[in-house]
């Protein structure tokens, strides 16, 4: 969907107003409503089927393996293949790139079986469709996954230095995988305003953007800036950014309940 030169004027000037008003009606600091299923894939440890009011989904799988964690270091790992999007393209690369270094602040220690072997853990993206830019819709989903996975439970020993078999676990008994994945929250910059959660149409008249990730409680690494589209970019405030912050401090936990 396109928007005319005179719905982009109208729409800006409303957004960038003294009393903003945001096309939908909602407040600065509300999400657009969302719908989210679990442990609906039988074959993973976890999985997550996330879609926006706007028809935007996303599915996410979540899988385990055992690996020597004295060889292989990153026991994290996340995919993402967007739905008409190269698998090289600078959207699908600089999304995962993301992912993958925010996905750096779990604790792996929880993921570790003895003292040779850890679970690595597997996280598969698909974007079946999007209507603004999906890296809010993708981290509920992954924390949405994350929080629904269940692994097998550890039954050998874990002083296992020399021995050279895997692990045993037990035939049925499961024990839900204890992390707490980062949210990121992407911000819309009009004029002197700033919204969360920016709809496709607010997305073509921004500024700029901002993309804040938040865990246990607090803004963490990286906090950065995007560009949500090619012709109203510009510069802003600095104070914007303090402000983008304080949103999301005072609002993250409110999030985390909800996706819980």
């Amino acid at each position: 969907m396109s928007l005319s030169i005179a719905e982009k004027s109208y729409l800006f000037d409303s957004l960038s107003s003294a009393q903003a008003l945001r096309p939908d009606g909602r407040l600065p600091y509300q999400f657009r409503p969302i719908e989210i299923y679990t442990d609906f894939l039988p074959s993973s440890n976890g999985s997550s089927r996330i879609i926006a009011s706007d028809g935007s989904e996303c599915i996410i799988s979540v899988k385990s393996k055992v690996v020597d964690h004295t060889v292989e270091k990153d026991l994290v790992q996340v995919d993402i293949d967007i739905a008409g999007e190269r698998d090289d393209s600078i959207l699908v690369e600089s999304i995962t790139s993301l992912f993958n270094k925010i996905i750096d602040t779990i604790d792996v220690s929880k993921l570790q079986l003895t003292q040779k072997y850890s679970f690595k853990i597997y996280i598969d993206v698909l974007v079946l469709s999007t209507y603004s830019y999906p890296v809010s819709l993708i981290s509920f989903g992954i924390y949405s996954a994350l929080n629904s996975t269940y692994l097998p439970k550890l039954i050998s020993s874990f002083d296992d230095l020399e021995v050279e078999e895997l692990p045993t676990f037990h035939d049925y008994d499961l024990v839900k995988l204890d992390v707490s994945p980062p949210l990121i929250f992407v911000l819309a910059i009009v004029g002197d305003n700033i919204f969360i959660d920016p709809a496709f149409n607010e997305s073509k008249v921004a500024n700029n953007g901002l993309i804040i990730s938040w865990s246990q409680g607090k803004v963490i690494a990286p906090v950065r800036t995007m560009a949500l589209n090619n012709t109203y970019v510009k510069g802003f405030k600095p104070s914007l950014v303090q402000e983008g912050i304080d949103l999301v401090n005072k609002y993250g936990q409110d999030i985390v309940n909800a996706l819980v």
